[in-house]
């Protein structure tokens, strides 16, 4: 038997031996749809397709263009199959909503804005279902929300309000992420800080209220991106587990290795992606996904750490906006590869028609899935894979890597913690009463949330990656000084180069006079006693002027 048939034959008895743990409950969301269905676009069209409309449809006919064909030779049938439904001229439509949920906001003659469903379905009315046959869609986005449908022109038309029809009832669907809003980077105390999630949302589910980032769970649609691309995880992805499924990794290549199979790769390829497995070489073990987006830069690294020589990612059926976070993932990790003394090919993405790699022979390295948050299982795969071709220096990485250094202009800097207020994981932090900034570079996921809050402008970031585990797990100091005492109680309280800046700015000041200059001296608790202990003792004083 040739060493091509010992692979077919190890990967599926591998893949028949190995299971996958996936929730068979998962947490889901519902939508309800009544068939209110909303037609919109120029008369012609929204009347062609009216006419083609099943019984069950309740529908709205809102003329939003000129007509399309003033010349159609069925102008006149449909007109008059659909003589009974009135339809309604709106001005400046602007739609929203998802399945079961829709709302049409228009401008009357008058200038007046006004919400159309609640014109026809009352007060607490919604347009279940959506048809846009205007020249622009209403919603231009990758994955508009579910219910929501847009043609260009009419050759799709019978099948589209086929499919309508059909999407009346209750209708369930995964709830595809968990979001930890203590652990996100996008703002703090006001300053903005990460938004990677909201640059690669396709579907405009994930919004920002009241400084918080949102997911609306009824228009998201599970792409993973922004679980990818998050650098804290704060957005988790559920569907399934990630490590859930880099158990199902590491077992799956225990297993394809104890049948007897060589060289092993790991193929990342969606559900829905058609993969004839027979033609596909035997080293090659498939990893099939909901979406190929939502697996991340840990899982893969996890991959190559368990022994498998390469990574690739098929691309075939991606939007662009989950390509180009695949791409910006893959640009990432390539020099950490480097780093680690493998080829910075050995993650790479696949169009599906250009030859896979060969196999790579690679001494596995058994290393088990580690517990942990999205970056402690990421370095703890990274720390396996590094050998003893790696490099000891700092591995550079392209600006906007979520991993690097905090770079501080020492002498400008006044402790003042701003930083420390704002740092969303604790990498800079400040070790107690003695005034000195601390930073650990593991934890840093350069948001810049730190560089945009220092008052004296003295933080720079510099992304990169230490390959030492000992250096990048530890704390180290960037500045500390001797403190200021109190000279009440003598409990350390600011820094002394702070206390003196600040009674050089206030020495001339009306208000800092005599004792209530003394008290820039105290701690903030001998400050209040100072001033009140006076008027405890004399209580007329208060009311002196």
């Amino acid at each position: 038997m040739s060493v091509e048939q010992h692979n077919m034959s190890a990967r599926g008895e591998a893949l028949r031996q190995t299971g996958r743990a996936d929730s068979l409950l998962p947490v889901s969301v519902t939508y309800e749809s009544r068939g209110r269905l909303l037609l919109i676009g120029p008369e012609d069209r929204v009347r062609r397709a009216a006419a083609l409309a099943a019984p069950e449809l309740h529908l709205t006919l809102a003329v939003s263009e000129q007509p399309s064909d003033s010349q159609a030779r069925d102008l006149e049938a449909i007109f008059n199959a659909t003589a009974a439904l009135e339809s309604l001229t709106v001005r400046d439509a602007a739609l929203e909503g998802y399945l079961g949920h829709f709302s049409l906001r228009v401008r009357s003659q008058g200038g007046e804005s006004l919400l159309l469903e609640r014109l026809c379905h009352g007060p607490q009315g919604h347009f279940d279902l959506v048809l846009d046959l205007g020249l622009r869609p209403l919603i231009a986005l990758e994955r508009p929300p579910f219910g929501y449908r847009h043609l260009a022109d009419d050759e799709a038309l019978a099948e589209a309000m086929e499919a309508l029809a059909g999407m009346i009832g209750l209708f369930d669907k995964p709830r595809y992420f968990t979001l930890d809003s203590e652990a996100c980077a996008f703002t703090a105390r006001g300053v903005p800080g990460c938004s990677r999630c909201l640059d690669r949302c396709a579907s405009d589910a994930i919004r920002v209220e009241a400084g918080q980032v949102r997911i609306d769970p009824f228009l998201c649609q599970g792409l993973g991106s922004c679980a990818s691309a998050c650098p804290t995880g704060a957005i988790h992805y559920r569907e399934p587990e990630p490590e859930v499924l880099e158990d199902y990794l590491w077992r799956l290549l225990e297993r394809y290795r104890a049948a007897g199979g060589h060289h092993p790769s790991l193929l990342i390829v969606a559900h829905e992606t058609p993969l004839a497995l027979d033609q596909l070489p035997g080293h090659w073990l498939p990893l099939s996904v909901d979406e190929v987006g939502s697996v991340g830069v840990e899982s893969w690294l996890l991959a190559l750490a368990a022994g498998a020589g390469q990574v690739c990612i098929l691309t075939t059926g991606c939007g662009p906006s989950v390509r180009q976070t695949l791409e910006q993932e893959v640009a990432q990790v390539q020099p950490l590869l480097g780093g680690a003394g493998l080829p910075r090919d050995a993650i790479a993405l696949w169009d599906g028609e250009s030859p896979l790699p060969a196999p790579v022979a690679r001494l596995p390295l058994l290393a088990r899935p580690v517990k942990g948050g999205k970056r402690e299982r990421l370095f703890a795969a990274f720390d396996a894979l590094r050998g003893d071709a790696g490099t000891d220096q700092p591995i550079p990485l392209s600006a906007g890597a979520p991993y690097g250094a905090v770079v501080l202009a020492e002498a400008d800097c006044t402790l003042c913690m701003g930083c420390v207020a704002v740092c969303p994981t604790g990498a800079l932090h400040s070790p107690g009463d003695m005034p000195a900034l601390h930073f650990t570079e593991q934890s840093c996921v350069q948001c810049g949330l730190c560089e945009r809050a220092c008052p004296e402008r003295v933080i720079a970031l510099a992304a990169r990656l230490l390959p030492d585990t000992q250096a990048r797990r530890s704390a180290r100091q960037l500045k500390g000084e001797e403190p200021a005492c109190c000279i009440r109680c003598g409990k350390p309280y600011a820094p002394a180069s702070l206390v003196r800046r600040i009674r050089e700015k206030l020495a001339g000041h009306s208000q800092f006079q005599g004792a209530a200059f003394d008290r820039l001296l105290m701690c903030e608790d001998c400050r209040v006693r100072d001033v009140f202990e006076p008027l405890v003792a004399n209580p007329l004083d208060q009311v002196k002027v």
